[in-house]
């Protein structure tokens, strides 16, 4: 058994059809992490790339949370990390512009792909949203 290296990796695959509530969960998970001081990233992949974008989380409540937009901004505030998907940048529906989704990524997103973080979630613990 390897030792563990301490980081907390989220991983958000759902996008905007259930209106928010899994990428709240998935940021308030996150904005916990590193209240508790653990290393964090929250690594954005498949329909849950449309979150790395400004403006998408614009307007998105889930009752008994913040606003999605908070809590990102919350979650950066505080020193989170978040990757990317590197293939979702350019081939999800989060990348193509259009009027539906944003095309300017949020200030600090990394783009990186399963190598990188497989590298940070091996010997942590990952979560998925």
């Amino acid at each position: 058994m390897s030792e563990s290296n301490g980081n907390v990796v989220i991983i958000l695959t759902a996008g905007k059809a259930d209106n928010g509530k899994n990428a709240t969960m998935a940021f308030s998970c996150g904005v916990s992490s590193l209240a508790i001081a653990k290393p964090t990233v929250i690594f954005l992949t498949s329909d849950g790339a449309v979150w790395g974008y400004e403006g998408s989380a614009l307007g998105i409540a889930v009752q008994g949370f913040p606003p999605l937009e908070e809590l990102i901004e919350n979650y950066l505030q505080e020193g989170g990390r978040i990757i990317l998907c590197s293939v979702c940048s350019r081939t999800c529906s989060a990348g193509k512009p259009s009027d539906t989704y944003p095309t300017k990524t949020l200030p600090g997103i990394q783009i990186g792909g399963f190598a990188t973080v497989l590298d940070l979630a091996i010997g942590g613990t990952t979560i998925s949203f």
